[in-house]
Parts: structure tokens; C-alpha cells; sequence
């Protein structure tokens, strides 16, 4: 076992249902977890610190690993929880790697409940078609890669916004059943489960949508289900998913700023009504946008 796993100072892990932070130190590193936002579809919040430079280091929970980034309270990992995940006791691995090797450290904490209510939705007749191209497998392959996108940099400066001026359904993370096809939002993405991934906003078609917060276009795109598409890069792997507008006025490429028109709203693709869907992914998990936004600087 490394010298640096045998040195445990001490641990404060709160109570379940209490959205207090968790540090531990172990020899000369300290780790602190920001709780606030650990539920299903939220994210945890972990700094380090430490008396000596560290090299490449990465927190993980359930397999899935979120890079240490520097930010002005020092190394930083933003770390998705699956919509789906089970609440209860979790463990998350902290990976350190340097000079003298790779050291891991587990941090015992807790994911606090979250209730997301089903709902059942009708594909009408004249959309039905969509399930049955030949495209859609092609389509959720290339938007995945999109999500995936992982760029050091940061881009976004201050919160995020909406992407219109309206209340959205509360859907993110609702169980979806589709009558008349299916699957659909596991279609549109290529992530595994019939749930719902973000925020849908009613607008009237033709309504000016702006981007959430600064960012790179990574994808502009027509596809089968989730209609004209757009994927926004905030940097440090956190993106934005624009789906069903009437018209991209962006490409791939483009540098745009916080609240820059960047499409006009419609009902393309399999939208049952006109309106703005808004997901946001970290490392490629769907996030709850409002709980990411809470949750950066």
C-alpha cells in the first residue's frame, strides 16, 4: 500500500439526506466534496489540496472519471451523477499521479434521493416515420461524440442562462414511455435508458434562441429525432444540446458569447410540440442544466 494511502488524518461524512461537504485528508492532501447538488441527475464538486505539487489527477464515481482542472481555488473536478443513479452510500476514488506513482484514495459519501415523475407521450402519425429511418443510428453516434467533447480551456464566464425566456417542464429525468415507438430519447443521444435529459421551454416557432453561455459550435446538424441540432463547447467537458429548432444561424467552429443568437426555435425532429429542449452533459453524463448552473462560477 503507498506511504500516502497508510497516512489517514480523519474524514467527516455527513449523515444521509444532509447536503454538508466531506473532507478527508490523507497525508499532505485534503480533499473537500461539495454535497449540495448530490442527487440523481446533479453533480458533486471536489477540490485538493495539498503541501506539495501533485500531477494528473482525477475523482471518479462509478466508473466514471472527471479530470482535476485549475481553477482560483485550486485543483477542481466537476463529477456527473447519472439520472439513474441509486441513492444511498457511494464511494468516490480519488486518483493521484506523480513522481512517486499513482495513489488512490476512496472517499466514503452518500447520493440523497430524488423523485422524477413518468410520464406517457403519443408520437403522432405523421412523426412516427422518424423512428424508422435508416439515419437515426448514425445520428446519435455523431451526437454522442459531441457530448464527449472534452477541452481544457475554460469558456464560460459567469452563470448559464436559458436559451429563451420561458418556463420549462419540469421533464429532466422523467421515465419516458412513447406510444406508437420507441426508443426514443436513448435514439436521440445514444445513452442507454428511456429518460427524459434535459428542460423543454414552450416557445412559438421562430422564437430567437441564445446561447446559454460562451462556447465553441461543435455540431450543427439535421437529425432524424432530435431535428436541427446544435452542440455548444463551455470547455473543462462541459457542453450544451440545443434540439427541435427551426433554423441553426451557427457552424461548427464558431466562437459565440453568453446570450449570442444562435438559432430560432420549431418543432423539427421528434418534437410533439414547438419548443426549445436544453440539455446540458458533464463528461458526457446528462446533468439537470439548472443544477449545473448552480453549481459553476
Amino acid at each position: 500500500m503507498p506511504r500516502l494511502a497508510r497516512l489517514l488524518v480523519f474524514l467527516v461524512l455527513p449523515p444521509a439526506g444532509f447536503a454538508q461537504d466531506v473532507h478527508k485528508q490523507v497525508g499532505s492532501v485534503t480533499i473537500s466534496v461539495d454535497r449540495s447538488h448530490a442527487v440523481p441527475g446533479g453533480a458533486l464538486v471536489v477540490h485538493l489540496r495539498s503541501r506539495r505539487p501533485l500531477g494528473t489527477s482525477y475523482a471518479i464515481l462509478d466508473g466514471r472519471r472527471a479530470p482535476f482542472l485549475p481553477s482560483r481555488q485550486g485543483p477542481r473536478a466537476h463529477v456527473p451523477i447519472v439520472a439513474t443513479a441509486v441513492p444511498g452510500k457511494a464511494t468516490l476514488g480519488i486518483e493521484i499521479r506523480g513522481r512517486r506513482g499513482r495513489q488512490r484514495i476512496p472517499v466514503p459519501l452518500s447520493i440523497d434521493p430524488r423523485a422524477f415523475s413518468a410520464r406517457s407521450l403519443v408520437v403522432p402519425e405523421e412523426k412516427r416515420f422518424l423512428l424508422a429511418l435508416p439515419q437515426r443510428t448514425r445520428d446519435s453516434r455523431r451526437l454522442l461524440a459531441a457530448l464527449r467533447t472534452f477541452s481544457r480551456d475554460r469558456r464560460w464566464n459567469g452563470p448559464f442562462r436559458p436559451p429563451v425566456d420561458a418556463t420549462p417542464s419540469d421533464t429532466f429525468g422523467s421515465p419516458t414511455t412513447y406510444e406508437g415507438g420507441s426508443p426514443v430519447e436513448a435514439g436521440m443521444d445514444g445513452v442507454y435508458g428511456e429518460y427524459h435529459r434535459g428542460l423543454d421551454y414552450p416557445v412559438p416557432p421562430g422564437t430567437i434562441v441564445q446561447a446559454p453561455a460562451a462556447g465553441t459550435v461543435v455540431l450543427a446538424a439535421t437529425h432524424a429525432l432530435s431535428g436541427n441540432t446544435l452542440v455548444l463547447d463551455h470547455g473543462q467537458g462541459i457542453v450544451s444540446v440545443l434540439f427541435h429548432l427551426g433554423r441553426v444561424e451557427v457552424g461548427v467552429g464558431d466562437a459565440v458569447e453568453a446570450r449570442a443568437p444562435v438559432a430560432v426555435s420549431g418543432d423539427s425532429g421528434m418534437a410533439l410540440r414547438p419548443h426549445v429542449h436544453w440539455g446540458t452533459y458533464l463528461h458526457g453524463v446528462a446533468v439537470d442544466p439548472r443544477m449545473l448552473s448552480e453549481l459553476l462560477d
